[in-house]
């Protein structure tokens, strides 16, 4: 049985991988591998046990730091775990310093390594999320893509070989999990009715002062009481730039939640305020609008079929929101995880 190295290390991550590391066990002798990007309890270890993902065979445990030293010592790190394994193949996902250190250590060491979410593309080349993008797709050897058009951008770059429109894993997560999904998605809090779903954790709006406190200040622009599960990154620069006085009234901030917990908010809400690129799609795949809070999104086609709308920092909700599109375009609402499996077995 040939062994595949599963390296992930952030939120994201964790909940995409659900519906393929099960599958992949069958199939082959599988390494977990966590990086230790996100630390907090809410945002890491309560993944695996909700999820029900087999727990990591490695915990680097490497959390916090500037963006490039954190990458270089997740490098020096897999280097180390992957010379040992000697793994057939790695798998990285998606777009975080985790993707882009699991895709170098490997490459300097003759891994072939396949991508998932592989070719996806903002118009920034200068976004964190966008360079760990391109560099990963640069070395990866296989590409599995949620969309046609992250299939035609890797052929804007000259890649055609083992590239494959996947469909999305994030469908499978829903899918996965929608009969688990929780009534009250706290118990204990008494959610009001109407209301609007926010979450905020990209550098670019919540490291900047001007940018956080313009979204805040937008976030009072509707008569519909907003709840927050606040991302610890987020709570840290709110106390850091003094913001707490200044907060909406019609904000409520709660802790971090669960997985599941957040797909229970989702369908309960009326629209959704996120810089997320995977809680917009989780929202859209439940039927609700969003609200991007940023310059820009990933998702194109969401934003293409009239459900997603680019608001910037500063916007009135009052003018952005109405009725979403009658229908979601099917071709966005594939499962990927049996594609994924059955392309590796044809390489790997």
């Amino acid at each position: 049985m040939n062994k595949a190295a599963l390296i992930v290390g952030a939120r994201p991550q964790f909940i995409k991988i659900a519906p393929l590391a099960l599958k992949l066990r069958r199939y082959y002798n599988t390494v977990l591998i966590h990086t230790g990007q996100h630390y907090d309890f809410m945002m890491s270890d309560t993944f695996f046990e909700e999820l029900n993902i087999f727990y990591p065979d490695y915990h680097l445990n490497i959390p916090g730091g500037s963006s490039g030293k954190q990458t270089g010592r997740m490098i020096e790190s897999l280097d180390s775990v992957l010379n040992f394994e000697k793994p057939d193949f790695a798998i990285v996902v998606g777009d975080t310093n985790s993707t882009l250190a699991g895709a170098l250590a490997a490459a300097k060491l003759r891994i072939p390594i396949i991508h998932v979410e592989a070719g996806v593309r903002s118009k920034d080349k200068n976004l964190p999320e966008q360079i760990n993008r391109v560099a990963t797709d640069s070395v990866a050897d296989c590409f599995f893509c949620p969309t046609p058009s992250s299939v035609a951008n890797l052929n804007k770059e000259g890649k055609y070989e083992n590239v494959f429109d996947t469909g999305d894993i994030v469908y499978d997560c829903l899918r996965m999990f929608e009969n688990k999904i929780p009534a009250n998605p706290s118990p204990g809090f008494a959610f009001p009715d109407n209301y609007v779903l926010a979450t905020m954790h990209r550098a670019e709006a919540v490291d900047n002062r001007e940018n956080l406190s313009d979204i805040l200040r937008s976030i009072s622009t509707t008569p519909r009481a907003v709840i927050m599960p606040v991302h610890p990154r987020t709570r840290k620069m709110i106390a850091r730039f003094d913001l707490e006085k200044s907060l909406p009234g019609n904000l409520t901030i709660i802790d971090p939640v669960s997985y599941l917990s957040l797909l229970s908010l989702l369908k309960s809400c009326e629209f959704v305020i996120s810089d997320s690129g995977g809680i917009q799609r989780e929202a859209i795949f439940f039927g609700k609008r969003v609200i991007v809070p940023r310059p820009e999104t990933e998702w194109l086609e969401l934003e293409e079929s009239g459900w997603l709308t680019i608001a910037g920092y500063t916007f009135d909700l009052g003018r952005l929101v109405s009725e979403p599109p009658m229908n979601l375009d099917a071709e966005l609402m594939r499962p990927a995880s049996e594609t994924m499996i059955e392309n590796m077995r044809k390489l790997y």
